[in-house]
């Protein structure tokens, strides 16, 4: 069996063991610590699935780290170096637990009458999907490839970490904005799907690009550039999803919606005709470090 192969298998292994592990522990009556504070969570308001998003994915960090480890030696790959970045994402899912019941509220209830209970935990897997990911896949073991120092590979691990992180981030939050839009109330269609993503993960694109530059030197005018483009076309989705939203004033709810989906990716058609909204809005990807979370 290849490596890659091996890879793969350790991860996929990992992810649904330590599902079943998860569940198996939150629904044992013995449950303790943080079983018990997942269950606790699950009866007390209806965010069964919620809870049990952090605790496989508090699982699942150290158990694909162990699966991965001897794949990692196979490849030659750091296994310190490794560890040490998982410990990091470890605690970072660990600490985000606490903030996102915070800001809870913020999204409908599961048993919300007409509402999407799901929305809460797509928005903690999105934010905590990269770094699992970067765990599960082992990619957060490093190998020295010729012409590359381990440090540069870490910092260019981090620093895709951190970019996508943002955009996730950013997204969720311009998706939790647009829905509790509230001037008109009937205008919230066109803030929630997709002009809310769009125009959230653009602005989260471009905060992330700022923040990874503090970890991989990048050409200082080409970080800028981008960091700027992605801030005004992040921001002219936000303008222009806004402007749409004022139908709410005297149009029906659905309405709005017909109008306010399509607007956003319509604007980037226009974009690409009118060089004066071309200067605002520009159609682009978010480039990561090569091999960074391969």
């Amino acid at each position: 069996m290849s490596v890659l192969r091996l890879r793969i298998a350790a991860g996929v292994t990992a992810g649904v063991g330590s599902l079943v592990l998860t569940v198996l522990l939150t629904v044992t009556p013995e449950a303790v610590g943080l079983f018990e504070w997942a269950r606790t969570k699950a009866e007390g308001r209806g965010r069964a699935g919620e809870a049990l998003i952090f605790a496989w994915a508090l699982i699942a960090l150290p158990v694909a780290g162990l699966l991965q480890t001897p794949v990692a030696r196979l490849r030659g790959a750091r296994i310190g170096i490794g560890w040490a970045l998982l410990a990091g994402y470890w605690l970072f899912v660990l600490l985000l637990a606490p903030v996102a019941w915070q800001v809870e509220g913020l999204f409908p209830a599961s048993d919300g009458p007409g509402k999407s209970g799901g929305l809460f935990g797509a928005a903690l897997g999105l934010v905590i999907g990269t770094v699992v990911y970067a765990v599960v896949s082992g990619s957060v073991f490093r190998e020295v490839r010729a012409g590359e120092t381990l440090p540069a590979q870490v910092r260019d691990h981090l620093a895709a970490v951190v970019v996508l992180t943002a955009v996730c981030t950013g997204a969720v939050v311009g998706l939790v904005s647009g829905r509790n839009f509230p001037f008109p109330s009937t205008g919230a269609p066109a803030m929630f799907l997709p002009g809310g993503i769009l125009s959230g993960l653009h602005a989260g694109a471009a905060v992330g690009l700022l923040a990874a530059a503090r970890l991989r030197p990048y050409p200082e005018q080409r970080l800028t550039t981008t960091a700027a483009d992605f801030a005004r076309t992040g921001t002219a989705l936000l303008v222009c999803c806004l402007c749409v939203s004022q139908l709410g004033w005297f149009l029906p709810g659905w309405v709005v919606a017909v109008v306010g989906v399509p607007a956003p990716f319509l604007l980037f058609v226009v974009a690409g005709r009118s060089e004066w909204v071309g200067r605002w809005v520009r159609f682009q990807t978010v480039e990561l470090p090569k091999g960074a979370l391969a």
